[in-house]
């Protein structure tokens, strides 16, 4: 399973833990890369998954939050590597608003999109 496509342009593998190989199969995962593809497509570049689901020991080795959503689900994403780097992680910020995630995080090399519920809402810069 995970060298098939969740979408047309992301792997499962891109989101698995990557110390126990797990993913939690949810709506909540499926409506988020859902979002993720549409972002990429009105982009138009690629998008890099630098992180997705973790299991409670990844993200404590990591030092994520103790409720962090990529517990559930959550992605750490980037645009690829190239000229203007800043400016499209900058796109990729104001798209994430305009789909509806409900968790976007800003920091310097990449965001955070997560869906935590609209009662949930929140932006942050790491």
């Amino acid at each position: 399973m995970t060298n098939k496509n969740i979408t047309e342009n992301f792997k499962y593998s891109e989101l698995i833990c990557p110390c126990c190989s797990r993913l939690v199969i949810n709506d909540k995962l499926y409506k988020h890369m859902e979002l993720l593809q549409q972002m990429r497509d009105m982009l138009g570049f690629s998008i890099v998954i630098n992180s997705g689901y973790r299991c409670k020991a990844h993200n404590d080795d990591v030092g994520g939050s103790v409720s962090s959503q990529h517990m559930e689900f959550a992605t750490d994403c980037r645009p690829s590597y190239s000229n203007g780097f800043k400016q499209r992680l900058k796109k990729m910020y104001e798209l994430a608003e305009k789909l509806g995630f409900d968790g976007i995080g800003k920091y310097e090399t990449f965001i955070h999109c997560d869906l935590r519920g609209k009662s949930k809402k929140a932006r942050w810069n790491g």
